[in-house]
């Protein structure tokens, strides 16, 4: 919900820039439109620009301060259940001055202890906390890391903030050679841990840092790892559940999940794709509230989901409120989301119309949304998990087999793509190897010896498979919803991901979640229903066409269709990087795949956007000038030739 950033001197007596903190305000702006509150003082800077959506009045700006004046605190997120817990704090006498959520967790960390108020408590949140009498500063991040948190440690000074881009007016950001270099050969980038910049940390889910003021000493801690959803008595007592039983409490959690994500004293509507998985949301939402929208991302294309979404809000009588995406916005839009992203998202072009569909949920006043997103990973919608009768299938003459392949997969992979990128071929894993070796093989040394050579030849590449679906995949979803609508202040809430609502949907058995199905012609996981029990809590509120709607995809293929001149590369920050001349530049472009030039393009905006100082604008310009959709006339005009066929 908002924007945060805290500084610590480590000379204690050092009282932290007035003018640096006023610039790091503006750079958090994006996140807190509403207000901003600065608290400086020797050794330390706190900062808050505010999203406001519980208890609008000005009395509950932050950083906000106990009544003792001894604890601090600058907090980004939303506490789901503070009603209860500020009913336990009441009982031991303490007296509110707030009706904000914000209160009421200060009070919480400073009378239970900041471990247990974290265990118990229901939200999505990173914050620091602040305590003036023993000069400690305490920085958190929320479980499943919904909330971002970046942190840097040097010699003089640890920081915490919401966004990279807080962090310059401090430190000198330099590129991560490692991760670059984890990039280019197919990695996503980092959710956790090491970031796309040297000596930055994204604070790890479920993590708790401590430092006192002027020691150099950082504290580390978890409260919270994804083992701990695991309750072998839960499982058990689940497995012995009816159907009916195992559906009703899915149905039970999740309406309580939705009723209390709809908590706000400011406007609150939906992300919906046409899925089941936002529409049942949406459809529990419209029971609870009314007066609700719809906001739609429509990818202009054969598989455009906009009828879908169209046909909810007609049966739930809401508000239904479009907007499109065209290819020239995954080329005007690549440098804003790439700075609000804050390194290259490739792994997610979904983030485009994401960007377009939170311009229109602010431009119609809302500042919160409700969306289906960890609906896949808790109840197995990934068709990469589910068994699939193709096996048996290509038993059939090969004639007969291939046949099947042609008409029921090959073609839909085609026109629609799957918002998701290749991997980088053996060809371009070879390719980056020789170019971390300045091409001295293929091209001879380079000019200059005297070239500081930043990497060396071998590959950090791990498949993201390896790291799980409620770890790495979702990390990845998560900072593109946050960074995507809090780049224009809306902010976005995920019911699937209440706490008590994944225990129970870890501990469901497999039975529950992917179930044989007849009817089920998935080509992907034929006669293999995904997200089960989801669907049927689904069939409660919706008409089966939505209930059981196959997961499509954002159709995002228009990366794979763009083409990018050499030219855009002259005098270029990944030239730079990696000390090429010229002409060692034109031989990495001229061998490299259309999948390695892509990784290359997003990186070379991304540094010109922290590194070279370029504008948005500067670069969405540049980009016109550079990037084309070669026989795009021609795909629309087939497009159009099929939408009037059907």
């Amino acid at each position: 919900m908002c924007g945060i950033f805290g500084v610590l001197e480590h000379a204690a007596r050092t009282t932290p820039c007035a003018t640096k903190l006023e610039q790091t305000a503006r750079l958090l702006k994006h996140r807190g439109p509403d207000g901003q509150g600065v608290f400086r003082d020797r050794g330390i800077g706190l900062i808050h620009t505010r999203l406001s959506l519980v208890d609008l009045d000005p009395r509950s700006n932050q950083p906000f301060w106990d009544r003792s004046g001894r604890y601090c605190l600058v907090y980004n997120g939303e506490l789901y259940d503070f009603a209860h817990l500020k009913s336990r704090l009441e009982s031991h006498g303490i007296v509110f001055r707030t009706r904000s959520d914000t209160e009421v967790f200060l009070e919480a960390l400073v009378h239970f202890g900041v471990d247990e108020t974290l265990s118990q408590i229901e939200g999505m949140f990173a914050f620091g906390l602040y305590d003036a009498q023993e000069r400690i500063l305490v920085v958190a991040r929320d479980r499943m890391g919904i909330k971002p948190c970046f942190v840097v440690q040097t010699q003089e000074r640890f920081a915490f903030a919401s966004s990279v881009r807080a962090l310059q007016p401090w430190f000198t950001l330099r590129p991560n050679a490692m991760t670059i270099s984890s990039f280019l050969q197919g990695s996503g980038g980092p959710t956790s841990g090491r970031s796309f910049f040297d000596n930055v940390e994204m604070l790890s889910p479920g993590s708790i840092l401590e430092i006192q003021l002027g020691s150099c000493h950082v504290e580390r801690r978890t409260y919270f790892r994804l083992a701990d959803l695991a309750d072998a008595q839960m499982a058990s007592s689940q497995a012995n559940l009816t159907a009916k039983e195992q559906i009703d409490r899915v149905d039970a959690a999740l309406f309580h999940s939705v009723q209390s994500q709809l908590q706000a004293d400011a406007p609150i509507g939906g992300f919906c794709s046409g899925g089941v998985d936002s529409s049942l949301v949406m459809a529990m939402a419209a029971r609870v509230q009314q007066g609700l929208t719809i906001f739609h991302a429509d990818v202009v294309g054969p598989l455009s989901e906009c009828r879908a979404a169209k046909q909810l809000a007609r049966y739930l009588k809401l508000d239904f409120k479009r907007v499109s995406i065209i290819n020239d916005d995954f080329i005007d839009l690549m440098p804003m989301v790439t700075e609000h992203y804050g390194f290259p998202f490739t792994m997610h072009p979904n983030a485009v119309p994401l960007l377009k569909v939170s311009q229109l949920a602010n431009q119609s006043g809302i500042k919160a949304v409700l969306c289906g997103e960890g609906a896949d990973e808790c109840f197995l919608g990934y068709p990469w998990l589910i068994p699939n009768f193709r096996a048996s299938i290509r038993k059939l003459p090969k004639s007969a087999y291939q046949t099947l392949s042609r008409w029921m997969f090959e073609l839909e992979r085609k026109i629609r793509g799957k918002g998701k990128l290749p991997n980088v071929s053996i060809e371009d894993h070879q390719l980056v190897s020789r170019m971390l070796g300045q091409f001295e093989r293929e091209l001879g040394p380079p000019i200059d010896d005297n070239q500081d050579q930043l990497f060396v030849p071998g590959s950090n590449v791990r498949k993201i498979a390896e790291r799980g679906i409620l770890s790495y995949i979702l990390r990845s979803l998560l900072h593109r919803n946050d960074s995507m609508g809090m780049a224009v202040g809306v902010e976005t809430r995920f019911p699937f991901l209440n706490h008590q609502l994944m225990r129970l949907a870890v501990n469901l058995p497999d039975r529950a979640k992917i179930r044989f199905s007849p009817t089920a012609l998935d080509w992907s996981h034929l006669f293999m229903r995904d997200k089960w029990i989801l669907r049927q809590v689904a069939t409660r509120y919706l008409p089966r066409e939505l209930s059981h709607r196959k997961k499509i995809p954002f159709p995002t293929n228009a990366y794979k269709r763009l083409e990018v001149s050499s030219s855009f590369f002259v005098n270029s920050f990944v030239s730079d990087v990696f000390g090429l001349s010229r002409t060692r530049t034109a031989h990495l472009l001229h061998h490299a795949s259309h999948s390695l030039k892509l990784r290359l393009l997003h990186l070379e905006v991304w540094g010109r956007l922290y590194f070279r100082g370029s504008t948005t604008d500067e670069l969405s310009q540049s980009l016109r000038n550079h990037v084309s959709f070669p026989g795009e006339q021609t795909r629309q005009l087939a497009i159009a030739v099929q939408r009037k066929a059907a």
